[in-house]
């Protein structure tokens, strides 16, 4: 399937945490950069654990994805 048209999940459903998690990967993405787990972990204060879950979360509902180089955005109806 195309993941382009994998549903997203509602924003709605994100835990403040995850919010933070999503904005600092999408800062990132803007520039252009994959965000690496320790990139994220520097700049998001909150437990390790609490950062998988929220990232594995986040590529789970197609707001991030998982690449070899990091984290980057899903498809979204935004202008960088």
């Amino acid at each position: 399937m195309d993941e382009r048209f994998v549903r997203r999940g509602d924003v709605q459903e994100l835990t403040d945490f995850e919010l933070i998690v999503y904005e600092t990967v999408a800062e990132l993405d803007k520039d252009g950069r994959a965000a690496d787990f320790e990139t994220v972990g520097r700049l998001v204060d909150g437990p390790e654990e609490d950062l998988w879950a929220a990232l594995g979360h986040l590529v789970s509902i197609n707001h991030l994805h998982s690449t070899s180089d990091g984290y980057v955005l899903g498809p979204h109806d935004w202008a960088p």
